[in-house]
């Protein structure tokens, strides 16, 4: 629910919704390697969490407000943007 920079997933400032990884290394750290180098060194820590469907070691990029995320699937989520655009005809799903 909350947003902060944070460093660790790329090695570079990027604001991301707050998960187990930024709140137990804190979300900005001298320890990151550098850009590009922060996602392949945190990449089996990562796919170990998420193959056990837990979000706390990936990236959850966010601006600053997240009060109105919510949990879609995605099948809907573009179904609905290809409609919105007025692509239904045009693009059918």
């Amino acid at each position: 629910h909350h947003t902060a920079l944070t460093n660790l997933f790329s090695g570079r400032p990027a604001r991301g919704i707050v998960n187990r990884l930024m709140r137990e290394l804190g979300p900005l750290s001298e320890a990151v390697p550098a850009f590009p180098h922060a996602s392949g060194a945190l990449a089996p820590l990562r796919s170990a969490a998420e193959l056990r469907g837990d979000a706390g070691c990936s990236p959850l990029w966010a601006g600053q407000n997240v009060s109105g995320c919510r949990d879609w699937p995605a099948a809907e989520l573009i179904s609905l943007w290809v409609k919105e655009a007025g692509l239904a005809d045009v693009m059918p799903i």
